[in-house]
């Protein structure tokens, strides 16, 4: 129910890396929760400098000095693998394909349905998902997912508009054996 969302405008002019904008970035630190933060697509920006938070930063591009250089969907295997658990999990992903092409030289980038579906695995009760995109499509209910929160940064000028949602895992679909 729409009454159980909270709501956030932000005006801020674009950026390549979505947080290199302050007032993003900010928005970012301050609905995280615990200390082991995943931060699927990194870019360039590290979000967290404080020790007492751990951001594993995953991109494909090296040239950004991510924690693992590869593709996210291989990344969230290797975390399942290792039984990893996140608090917070960011995606922020190319929001289009000419946004793809554009930030990784060509490179068509990780298949987000399929991050998307295992990425639960990786979550607690309570863990929180933040997606950026052009859309506030993200984990869902059948995921075991409810949205709590939705941000509209308005770039102004000819620029889309970029809506981040903020998700809870409400219920756990599958458990490690």
């Amino acid at each position: 129910m729409v009454k159980d969302i909270q709501f956030t405008y932000l005006k801020q002019n674009n950026r390549r890396y979505t947080f290199e904008m302050p007032k993003v970035k900010k928005w970012v630190i301050e609905n995280i929760i615990g200390e082991n933060i995943l931060n699927l697509f990194a870019g360039k920006t590290q979000i967290f400098n404080q020790k007492e938070i751990k951001e594993v930063r995953i991109d494909i591009d090296e040239n950004v000095n991510p924690d693992y250089c590869m593709d996210a969907f291989d990344y969230v295997l290797l975390a399942i693998d290792q039984k990893l658990i996140f608090d917070t999990i960011i995606l922020d992903p190319p929001y289009s394909y000419r946004k793809s092409m554009e930030k990784y030289g060509g490179r068509i980038v990780s298949k987000f349905r399929k991050v998307k579906d295992e990425l639960p695995k990786l979550c607690k009760l309570g863990t929180k998902i933040i997606t950026f995109g052009y859309q506030s499509v993200s984990m869902g209910e059948k995921r075991g997912f409810k949205v709590k929160h939705i941000c509209i940064i308005s770039h102004g000028g000819a620029y889309h508009d970029t809506i981040a949602t903020i998700e809870s895992c409400i219920f756990k679909l599958e458990v490690f054996s």
